[in-house]
């Protein structure tokens, strides 16, 4: 039995017109008439409501009736053919969107390559070993060092002292101390701001990822930061690249070029201290060699600038006399 006599069939078993059954499913008589005189066809999402409404099943509402059946054959292929079409638009836009997301974030997190010689990191070592020193002492928080320096004072920490050169003559030289926390601790925070030449300090979200990277690669002190710089500077960005993993790479290459661009030499503290001395590639008599000691999550920082303090015999002089509360 053709559908148009199903139709019929289930119109009349039920006491409807042909107006009733045209109301019901929100069409008009005349189509209502040309589906039982199988003119048209009923598509089928209406076929499926014709089965609920009467517990016909579709089996038996078609039976027989083969064009009915390649209609339906071929909407359905339709169907999968524009829901495949849909799918593959919703993919080529998520892609789209989401390559343009990783290029804007590239060309925000980009730093290019700054020259830099990584190979003077720790190619020199200075080995201190404690030495008693019962004299004067200038402390810098929790730490305290032999004051060798006549006319320095804690109250004006930057002014210039004398050094004897010999009998007859004095020069000026400078020394200061200050102290801050690490650069890991500062690395780790969950922004910081970084100082940019010529323009205004930015801030940058480092999350978590920073806390990951210094864990994986057991980074835990100043030093291990900056052997870490030497063996792998410079941290390249792309594409692919984790936004929070381009975010930590940009504040690791702004670190490395704002804090190692003007030094010449960091030689490595071994022995009773953990730290390490900057050389500026000032020449002398205007060399300046900056002491970084380390001590739990501190920096103790002791510039000294002039070439009488800042030959090695002096500084390991100096350090032999470092002291902790």
């Amino acid at each position: 039995m053709e559908l148009g006599k199903n139709i019929i069939k289930i119109r009349k078993e039920n006491n409807l017109t042909q107006d009733d059954l045209a109301d019901k499913y929100f069409v008009t008589r005349q189509t209502i008439s040309n589906w039982e005189n199988g003119k048209s066809y009923p598509d089928l999402e209406t076929l499926l409501k014709i089965s609920d409404d009467f517990n016909i099943s579709l089996d038996i509402l078609l039976k027989e009736d083969r064009k009915m059946i390649e209609k339906i054959d071929t909407s359905v292929k339709a169907t999968k053919k524009y829901k495949n079409l849909l799918i593959y638009f919703i993919v080529g836009v998520c892609l789209l969107l989401f390559f343009g997301y990783k290029a804007v974030m590239l060309n925000k997190y980009s730093y290019d390559k700054v020259d830099m010689d990584t190979s003077t990191i720790f190619n020199e070592i200075v080995y201190v070993n404690k030495e008693e020193y019962d004299g004067k002492r200038i402390n810098i928080d929790n730490m305290s060092i032999a004051n060798y320096f006549e006319d320095y004072t804690n109250a004006n920490p930057t002014s210039p002292i004398k050094v004897k050169r010999n009998k007859d003559q004095e020069v000026e030289s400078f020394y200061s101390t200050s102290s801050m926390t690490q650069y890991i601790y500062v690395l780790d925070e969950e922004s910081i701001s970084l100082a940019m030449d010529n323009e205004e300090n930015e801030l940058v979200s480092t999350s978590d990822s920073m806390k990951k990277f210094l864990d994986k690669n057991e980074i835990k002190s100043d030093v291990d930061l900056l052997m870490y710089i030497k063996n792998n500077y410079y941290f390249k960005n792309n594409i692919f690249t984790f936004t929070s993993n381009m975010k930590r790479n940009y504040t690791l290459n702004a670190f490395a070029s704002l804090t190692i661009i003007d030094f010449n030499n960091i030689a490595l503290i071994k022995g009773d201290l953990s730290g390490y001395i900057i050389n500026t590639k000032n020449e002398a008599p205007y060399t300046i060699k900056e002491i970084h000691i380390l001590n739990k999550d501190k920096q103790y920082i002791i510039t000294l600038s002039g070439e009488e303090i800042t030959n090695n015999e002096f500084i390991n002089k100096l350090l032999s006399t470092v002291e902790f509360n």
